[in-house]
């Protein structure tokens, strides 16, 4: 059971101000953390611009293309298996 004001009806109310202090200290703490893995500087994204360098430009064309060329000779593969015996 619980009051209006969130806190157990035992807890006294100091105790609810801190606890709410350190939850929220908690998740600042961790949206930081979060940031730096999800968002490095080393990690390449999508909305970059595009690269000035040829020799990048057509790594990625070539990457993307392999890329694309495996994903459909694994779709060929697993469907022509499984599926259409």
């Amino acid at each position: 059971m619980s009051r209006k004001d969130g806190r157990h009806p035992k807890e006294p109310i100091g105790e609810a101000a801190r606890t709410r202090a350190r939850m929220a200290r908690e998740m600042a703490r961790l949206e930081g953390q979060g940031e730096k893995v999800a968002g490095g500087d080393g990690f390449a994204r999508p909305d970059d611009e595009a690269p000035d360098d040829p020799i990048e430009l057509w790594g990625r064309r070539i990457g993307r293309t392999l890329g694309y060329a495996f994903a459909l000779y694994l779709i060929w593969h697993l469907l022509s298996t499984y599926v259409l015996k």
